[in-house]
């Protein structure tokens, strides 16, 4: 009789129900799961304007994005992120080159490029699927005893649409900025671009459904005109917004650009301003071949993100 207790006792210790009786809460079955996300953050963009081996690159004209994604978690350490995005990248020589100037005003470093005064913002509307990897096993357990800290990678790839615009010109007499114009000086701009976005997150628990998430993404393009800035020599035909080398104010803050100007002039041998003609002397632009109007090498953006994660109550099972 014992030897059958014996053998009932070990059939019954090898069964499912048993087993997971006997599992500890972060041994408990897998549950594929769905969450949502919604949130904003900063957006910056690389070129033309920004290159990337300066600081100021990093921290001038920074504008803003907002994202809404679904995520679909189909393993303890992968999951599935369909995304939605609208980032405003911008960026504008007066703003960038001032700020370098006034830290090392003795360089001619960024005199051509101040010269140059160009400036662009750029709606980007995006859409991505993006592959995440969890660095740490967080979900072999069931949703509610997820760890509480998350940090995990990403990468994918991303559709945007693209329609870079400038300021027309700042006018004086009444104080007030121009209109925001679509621009295609570059001849090259399509309104649609492929990315591919790589990044690094975190995720903090606040509740059994709801999580904290922090993530930079940098996007790798395939364009040099996000910025409608490429290398190309100007133009002998009066293309609109092509050369803004000559307006006495930038257009896009309104400040006026006199006293560097002369400053920069008198160091490269131009002639200065006098203060009352309604443009500055020409410096650069068509015949000279040289400053080209951009540089070569393909454009770039990136963004921060604050979200909110959402869980939805159940998670997904397969029988």
């Amino acid at each position: 009789m014992k030897k059958y207790l014996f053998l009932l006792l070990f059939l019954y210790q090898l069964s499912p129900y048993a087993q997971r009786r006997n599992l500890t809460p972060t041994q408990e079955r897998f549950d594929k799961n769905i969450a949502v996300e919604i949130g904003s953050g900063t957006a910056s963009y690389l070129g033309d304007i920004h290159p990337s081996n300066n600081l100021y690159s990093y921290i001038s004209t920074v504008r803003w994005n907002f994202s809404s994604n679904i995520i679909y978690q189909f393993s303890p350490f992968l999951s599935a992120r369909l995304g939605f995005s609208w980032i405003r990248i911008s960026a504008d020589d007066f703003t960038y080159t001032s700020k370098n100037m006034a830290a090392n005003p003795q360089s001619d470093a960024f005199d051509l490029q101040f010269l140059r005064n160009l400036h662009f913002k750029n709606d980007l509307k995006e859409a991505s699927v993006i592959g995440m990897l969890n660095l740490k096993n967080g979900f072999s357990n069931r949703r509610r005893n997820r760890p509480d800290v998350m940090p995990y990678l990403l990468a994918g790839v991303a559709l945007y649409s693209s329609s870079p615009q400038v300021r027309d010109k700042f006018d004086k007499t009444n104080n007030q900025l121009g209109d925001w114009v679509n621009v295609n000086v570059s001849n090259i701009n399509p309104s649609l671009g492929l990315s591919i976005p790589l990044g690094f997150g975190i995720r903090k628990k606040l509740s059994q459904r709801l999580d904290f998430v922090a993530e930079i993404c940098y996007r790798i393009t395939f364009s040099d005109a996000l910025d409608d800035i490429i290398s190309m020599p100007y133009q002998a035909d009066n293309i609109p917004f092509e050369n803004r080398s000559t307006e006495v104010f930038d257009a896009r803050t309104g400040e006026s650009r006199m006293e560097s100007f002369n400053m920069i002039s008198n160091r490269q041998g131009f002639s200065t301003y006098n203060g009352t003609a309604k443009s500055l002397p020409p410096t650069i632009g068509y015949p000279n071949p040289i400053p080209e109007r951009g540089n070569v090498g393909n454009d770039a953006y990136w963004t921060s993100n604050f979200k909110l994660r959402y869980y939805f109550n159940k998670g997904i099972r397969c029988p």
